[in-house]
């Protein structure tokens, strides 16, 4: 009975998260908002992109478990990569050139002598 439970408190999480993603879809896809597409909108009714959206991760969640937000997460992640028009490895390069700027900057300022 615990396992039951535990499946369908993922499946909320999974109807919510999945209600947003819809909600994002709706606004980028079905009214034609998007940055990067230029048709005309797919689907204007916010009821089917919430209600499609949220049962297809309501439903991995509740096989997958905690694993469904690896599916959340990928989706996400692919409306912005496709959204920003950028390859996945450019985010990441990015990130480690903020890192090593900041390791760096850290460095001087920590290994400069004081002007008393």
């Amino acid at each position: 009975m615990q396992g039951l439970l535990d499946r369908l408190g993922y499946a909320l999480i999974g109807l919510f998260f999945g209600a947003l993603i819809g909600v994002a879809g709706w606004w980028l896809y079905g009214v034609a908002h998007s940055l990067n597409y230029d048709g005309p909108g797919m689907d204007p009714v916010m009821r089917h992109w919430v209600q499609y959206s949220g049962a297809a991760f309501a439903v991995l969640g509740f096989i997958f478990r905690a694993r469904a937000a690896d599916a959340v997460a990928d989706t996400v992640s692919g409306i912005l990569h496709f959204e920003f028009n950028e390859t996945p490895g450019q985010t990441a390069s990015a990130l480690v050139l903020c890192v090593a700027l900041g390791l760096v900057i850290a460095a001087i300022w920590f290994t400069s002598p004081s002007l008393r």
